[in-house]
């Protein structure tokens, strides 16, 4: 069954002086199925909380077909049956936990005799018993995260929709949002969520959509990833600098990495030529590593693609510190998504 889909959405918005037309979603086509748990990915600006307000039909569309639970976006049968939660909620600070359950319980009619029960379960699930009677004013970003997600759950919704749950929160807050995330998935209930953590959306999503620029980029299904074993990595020490320019004259990815040095293969056919010029050139076999594909990856090389494509600056790469030097089979620089790659593995190595 069909929780809510889109259906080549366009949305445009003038802005600026000149009021000049931007486009924020150009042809937008997905669906998303009951009891599955759907992410929007993109870079700031990349159309996911539009997408989110076309959904809850909180703009209005330019073309294209939004519907949810088989009724047109904004109408208020489906939207009794969805609970939302906004990237920066703001909640009267003056209310306690409770009160502001109350509250949101109030705005969606539930009846009164059913209310107090509801609000034990739902505090009881994201861990917020104990603080609900505390002021919202005392609370930290993570309870504020947490109650922010029980008042978008009184009304035990079929669909939850979450702009940008784990923002803003600390490792600790980010694993009780997915492990909440995780028993609500368990439970059967269909989650639809934008994020910009993707660790966190490859741990808890069945399917990634990939936003840029307003369009859709790729759909990835992340059940696939582990099975899909790209390449594997040779790792050494100790091998001489012309050993490395040898393999990677002959079309090897290598690079070093702190003290280790590595080196991509294509086929397993190769790690027997690998092996070889590892040990002649003087180097220290540490390990073969089967690599795949992760979601990161996917990621970077539409978003690099896109901005190719439209001849402008690629979105900042999220990982920081030093680059390793690296020696690519190919003259001149190094692929943008490999830099970050290999920046990401020396971080590791030196931490």
């Amino acid at each position: 069954m069909v929780v809510c889909a889109l259906h080549d959405v366009c949305k445009s918005y003038r802005s600026g002086f000149a009021m000049r037309r931007k486009v924020a979603l150009d042809g937008i086509n997905f669906e998303v199925e009951a009891g599955e748990t759907f992410a929007c990915l993109g870079h700031n600006g990349a159309g996911k909380s539009t997408t989110i307000k076309a959904l809850l039909g909180l703009v209005r569309i330019d073309s294209g077909e939004v519907r949810m639970f088989g009724a047109p976006a904004g109408n208020r049968a489906a939207l009794r049956r969805v609970g939302y939660l906004p990237e920066n909620p703001y909640f009267y600070d003056h209310l306690s936990g409770r009160e502001l359950l109350q509250l949101a319980a109030d705005l969606h009619r539930l009846p009164r005799p059913q209310v107090g029960a509801r609000m034990d379960e739902v505090l009881a699930l994201v861990g917020m018993t104990d603080a609900a009677g505390q002021r919202l004013r005392t609370y930290s970003k993570g309870m504020l995260q947490r109650i922010g997600l029980a008042q978008a759950l009184i009304n035990d919704p079929d669909l939850l929709i979450l702009d940008e749950p784990m923002s803003g929160l600390d490792p600790v807050g980010r694993h009780q949002i997915r492990t909440i995330l995780g028993e609500l998935k368990q439970r059967g209930k269909t989650l639809f969520m934008s994020s910009h953590i993707l660790y966190d959306v490859e741990a808890i999503a069945d399917r990634a959509a990939i936003l840029s620029g307003g369009n859709l980029r790729r759909i990835v299904r992340l059940q696939e990833l582990p099975a899909a074993a790209r390449k594997l990595e040779v790792q050494c020490r100790g091998l001489q600098g012309d050993a490395m320019a040898a393999l990677a004259a002959r079309g090897f990815t290598v690079y070093r990495d702190g003290y280790v040095v590595r080196i991509e293969l294509e086929e397993e056919t190769q790690l027997s030529l690998v092996l070889a010029a590892v040990r002649t050139g003087g180097g220290q076999l540490l390990g073969v590593v089967p690599q795949r594909q992760t979601l990161e990856e996917i990621f970077l090389a539409e978003a690099y693609a896109a901005a190719r494509a439209s001849q402008s600056p690629a979105p900042a790469r999220p990982v920081t510190g030093p680059t390793a030097p690296a020696i690519t089979p190919r003259v001149g620089t190094a692929r943008p998504e490999q830099e970050v790659r290999n920046a990401g593995r020396q971080e590791k190595v030196i931490s």
